[in-house]
């Protein structure tokens, strides 16, 4: 089942256009809009798993669109497109809740690309994550270590096994969502939804609303009924990221949930039954929180049905090469360079580091070196402890970095600088970047550095 995406634009040419690029890669189905409204009255009775919109449109545009989705679903992704493309033009979208920015005219790629990231990245904002693969591939674990032969074997044996629940635990950063729809692609269940909830991000109150529901005005903001994550999953997997944080008072609520697999929406008298899988996942030593009382112990028995721990990257440094290629060819893909060769030597100083950030970590500083690789061969970064200076870090050419600034910002600086050192030559420029002329001119575009007669 492929992924929905609405596409919102006044003009039709350009629905029709969007709509051709995305599905003509078979990733994707898609439904357009020329009208806002319509789109959010089909938002409300059967929601997407992404959204494209226009940002200019007459009547309601696509901040006021992005502001009313909010009120219906906060986490439905939202790339806002628009041919202005200018600073303030993100800055406004992305305040208003929507998940991305691109400017027009839009590359086909570029927006799978970004598309597939906001719904990979869905889960982190609480969002809903219906982007499953058909079969599971055991290739999409990477790695040939024992112990990640181990991980494969544990997804193969769980996902044969229909409505087992099973917990994931290990290091941040160890790939247990990953996992995790590994499990639920390896299932028969692997054609219904996969539903992740973060239950660190929520609030009791919130969070049990979030997972099963409500009646309307079954209190004060209740203004029409609201299926929950538990319903929306029914059928499919609902992953339970976090579950060390979920608060004792809905602990024991989860644990009625297991035990039936029945729920009532919050305000309901009556009972709903569903069939679904439930995976649960942590970085908590969870037999210390209920040795100390912060985690009932019926329910961690009730989860802990099969567990596997996962192993940090330092436990399968012979893997880590073939982990970097695999995030420096979707480093690549995202921004829009010719692939590069990782040199040995930076191989070796990979697997000599300890990553304590683990493959989160190591595909941040994937990208990081992408913005900086100049040629066919990609260097790695400098690996060291994180531990931000007072004073901005100079870079080799003397450009001035300040930690903590975010990879938009870095890249914009870096291209800023290496016209401002070419004195504006742009298609120097985008040769020592490494990329054409016409990417060049959309990045800048993107990050607001075209003058008034480039723009």
């Amino acid at each position: 089942m492929s992924p929905t995406v609405f596409i919102i634009d006044d003009d039709a040419d350009q629905v029709a256009l969007v709509t051709a690029q995305i599905e003509r890669g078979r990733q994707f189905a898609t439904k357009g809009f020329t009208r806002p409204e319509s789109a959010i009255d089909e938002i409300r009775a059967d929601p997407p798993d992404a959204v494209v919109c226009d940002l200019v449109m007459p009547g309601m545009d696509g901040i006021a669109f992005v502001r009313r989705v909010r009120e219906i679903d906060r986490s439905l992704p939202i790339i806002i497109a628009t041919a202005r493309g200018t600073e303030g033009d993100a800055e406004r979208a992305l305040e208003a809740g929507a998940t991305d920015f691109v400017t027009k005219p839009i590359e086909p790629r570029a927006l799978e690309t970004r598309i597939r990231r906001a719904l990979e990245q869905a889960p982190r904002e609480e969002l809903l994550q219906s982007f499953t693969q058909a079969k599971f591939d055991p290739h999409a674990i990477i790695g040939r270590h024992p112990l990640i032969e181990e991980v494969r074997e544990f997804i193969a044996n769980v996902g044969s096994v229909p409505q087992v629940s099973s917990l994931l635990l290990g290091e941040s950063g160890t790939g247990k969502n990953l996992v995790a729809r590994a499990i639920h692609a390896a299932s028969r269940a692997a054609g219904h939804r996969f539903v992740e909830v973060n239950c660190a991000a929520l609030p009791a109150n919130l969070l049990e609303a979030e997972l099963f529901g409500y009646e309307k005005g079954a209190f004060t903001d209740a203004r029409q009924a609201k299926k929950g994550l538990v319903e929306v999953a029914d059928g499919g997997t609902l992953f339970l990221d976090e579950i060390g944080s979920m608060p004792l008072e809905l602990q024991a609520k989860l644990l009625s949930f297991l035990e039936s697999r029945s729920f009532r929406r919050i305000g309901a008298t009556r009972e709903q039954g569903v069939t679904l899988r439930v995976v649960a996942a942590t970085n908590a030593d969870l037999q210390a929180d209920v040795a100390n009382g912060a985690f009932r112990e019926d329910l961690y028995y009730r989860l802990n049905v099969a567990s596997q721990v996962l192993p940090p990257l330092r436990a399968i440094r012979s893997d880590i090469p073939e982990i970097a290629r695999h995030f420096v060819k979707r480093a690549a893909e995202y921004f829009a360079k010719p692939l590069p060769e990782v040199e040995p030597e930076s191989d070796e100083r990979m697997q000599r580091y300890d990553w304590p950030g683990n493959a989160r970590e190591l595909r941040n500083v994937i990208e990081r070196s992408m913005i900086f690789s100049r040629g066919p061969r990609l260097r790695i970064v400098e690996l060291a402890p994180f531990a931000p200076p007072a004073t901005p870090a100079p870079a080799a050419d003397g450009l001035l970095l300040p930690h903590g600034m975010t990879l938009d910002e870095v890249e914009a600086r870096y291209i800023d600088e290496t016209l401002r050192r070419l004195g504006g030559n742009v298609q120097a420029a985008a040769e020592q970047l490494g990329v054409s002329r016409k990417v060049l001119w959309q990045r800048r575009k993107q990050h607001g550095l075209l003058t008034g007669r480039e723009s």
